[in-house]
């Protein structure tokens, strides 16, 4: 309770003298509050772990109020904003060096978290001053060089200090959408684009899948080969394995991938298919069988199958999961409209035969190769898309022009054959008992 008086004191100090035009006095309830953090809070370490979340994160509410008084201040003395957040950047970014230096910890967290925090001001204040464009090319240039940065301390830093683990999987990251910035940059075309983006996509996901099925032997199995070939009469001099290190560090490392670093390659994949669907809502009325509608389609197979991989090194979340299910429905109504130029009773009559096949298909696709790469929640997602494909036929049959005597007892014909089909297939996913698959159990015993 005091800490809230004491914030809602600050914010009422901070708007008086907004009012009175004098920044530089927001000093005084700064100074204040810092006097009642260094007496009533534990903020010389974070390994003092408290119950109350105000205090484990104080230093960093503090640091980054003074950085914001900083901002004002450089406001007062007419600084552009865009000069004062790259200033504060600055700082951010020495005192990230020092702590290196003078080895304090608490520090590197503190400082990379004001500068990923005002990088997100600066963007904002981009894009509120200056547009989407603009803030984009603001959005990448920042990512380059928070590549930069990252990579000096990855690279020099660790020659004499000893770096955290989790910033060489950070700067593969950044390394990665230093290079898809560069292909947008260089790359007019954005379907060829998006193309080259979801092919570099799958050949990293078939990359990862390779190292993790080639799990290095460990010393005990190496031993017993050497023992086999002696009993064997074989040639007890063999040849070096000169890579063998490297492999081992190199499985050590992916296996070893943080969840930040599998849900940036998850959503890369999902970033890639929502552009994407942005650009066709872009060219709606541009549905001939041209070029385009040939790269729309690439692009999608290509999505569904960096999915499937996604699936088969176990980095797919429930969004991915979501999104395969909708991606596909969206991709049978494109066609649809792009092969019979909008006449929506013939598009809608596919789509409502193939809704229901779609709901059939739950009873026997468990049963088949695909079923082995499908989970429960995967089923669940079928459903749930083929319930939203049922409201977007409904409605597509009131722009169908059909007289009204004729289109309701079509809608209730069709409403009670999908929801029958529905209610048992909900009933069969119920019954499905899912096992493990055997790429996942030995992914989980690596």
């Amino acid at each position: 309770m005091t800490a809230l008086l004491l914030i809602l004191s600050i914010a009422a100090f901070s708007s008086y003298f907004y009012i009175i035009w004098f920044w530089y006095l927001w000093l005084i309830p700064v100074l204040l509050f810092l006097i009642f953090f260094i007496y009533n809070v534990n903020w010389i370490s974070f390994k003092h772990k408290t119950n109350s979340l105000l205090q484990n994160y104080a230093l960093f509410f503090v640091w980054i109020v003074i950085q914001f008084w900083l901002f004002f201040l450089f406001k007062f003395f007419d600084i552009s904003s865009i000069w004062s957040i790259c200033t504060i950047m600055s700082i951010n970014v020495l005192f990230w060096f020092l702590s290196y230096i003078v080895k304090y910890e608490d520090w590197k967290k503190i400082a990379q978290f004001a500068y990923y925090i005002f990088i997100i001001v600066l963007l904002l204040l981009s894009l509120w001053n200056y547009g989407v464009e603009t803030s984009l090319n603001v959005f990448f240039y920042m990512w380059i060089l928070t590549f930069a940065i990252v990579g000096f301390i990855v690279f020099v830093f660790s020659i004499k200090y000893k770096i955290e683990d989790y910033l060489n999987y950070q700067f593969l990251i950044l390394a990665l959408g230093s290079f898809w910035i560069l292909l947008f940059k260089q790359i007019d075309n954005i379907y060829i684009f998006l193309i080259t983006s979801v092919l570099a996509l799958g050949a990293i996901y078939v990359l990862i899948f390779r190292i993790l099925s080639n799990k290095p032997p460990t010393e005990s199995e190496i031993k017993e080969i050497s023992v086999r070939r002696i009993l064997a009469w074989e040639r007890v001099l063999k040849e070096v394995n000169k890579n063998r290190e490297f492999s081992k560090k190199l499985y050590s490392f992916v296996f070893g991938f943080p969840n930040f670093v599998k849900y940036w390659f998850e959503f890369a994949n999902s970033l890639v298919i929502l552009i994407l669907i942005y650009l066709y809502f872009q060219n709606a009325l541009h549905l001939a069988w041209n070029m385009e509608q040939i790269f729309y389609r690439l692009v999608t197979v290509g999505f569904i199958i960096n999915v499937y991989l996604l699936k088969r090194i176990n980095y797919t979340s429930i969004v991915q999961r979501l999104l395969t299910f909708l991606v596909i429905n969206f991709a049978i109504y494109i066609s649809l409209f792009s092969a019979f130029w909008w006449n929506i009773w013939s598009v809608v009559f596919l789509a409502i035969i193939r809704n229901i096949i779609s709901t059939m298909m739950v009873f026997h696709v468990h049963k088949t190769k695909i079923g082995t790469y499908l989970r429960k929640i995967d089923y669940l997602f079928w459903i749930f898309t083929t319930m939203l494909a049922l409201v977007v036929n409904i409605v597509l049959l009131f722009h169908s022009n059909l007289a009204w005597w004729l289109l309701f007892p079509i809608i209730l014909l069709y409403v009670g054959i999908q929801w029958i089909s529905l209610y048992y297939s909900i009933k069969y996913i119920n019954k499905i008992k899912e096992v493990p698959k055997e790429d996942e159990k030995e992914l989980e015993s690596l």
